[in-house]
């Protein structure tokens, strides 16, 4: 009986020590500081596994939602599915000026009509590493955006000089 009692318990110190934790430097909330716009983006990551996006500017909003693995040495976020009509477009995509005006836009629900104002990013495959104590997109390879693209958060919110 002592024998299967100490089975059990190493058994279960086992299985914990080899749970995956959340590394603590990408765990906490991000906030952009590359201003192309006004505008303002947080990006927070749980130790959950799990993430949340929301980027507001003066008429347009935006927001993800989904879960996050380690790959190497960066993280890689996917977006999950949702049960909320909105229009789709992937996270840092670069279309040129009008381009979107002939096309259908997805959303991420098949057929709906989107309510205009909010939007979802479809993280797809997105990674980020750290540099210092910021949290940098590494650009996929057959991306359409310039190379000058940078898209960086940082553990503080930057205060923007002309208020917005």
């Amino acid at each position: 009986m002592k024998l299967k009692f100490c089975i059990f318990i190493i058994s279960i110190f086992t299985f914990q020590a080899c749970e995956k934790k959340a590394d603590e430097r990408f765990t906490k909330t991000w906030y952009d500081t590359e201003y192309v716009i006004p505008g303002k983006t947080i990006l927070t990551i749980n130790s959950d596994f799990t993430f949340k996006y929301n980027a507001r500017g003066c008429e347009w909003h935006s927001i993800s939602k989904g879960k996050w693995s380690f790959i190497g040495d960066t993280i890689e976020l996917n977006s999950i599915r949702i049960d909320t009509c909105y229009n789709m477009f992937p996270f840092a995509e670069c279309i040129k000026f009008g381009e979107y005006n002939n096309k259908k836009i997805p959303t991420t629900i098949p057929n709906c009509t989107a309510e205009s104002g909010t939007d979802y990013v479809l993280f797809n495959k997105e990674k980020f590493y750290l540099k210092n104590d910021s949290l940098v997109y590494k650009r996929k390879a057959n991306s359409n955006c310039s190379d000058s693209l940078r898209i960086v958060f940082a553990k503080t919110e930057k205060r923007r000089k002309n208020g917005y």
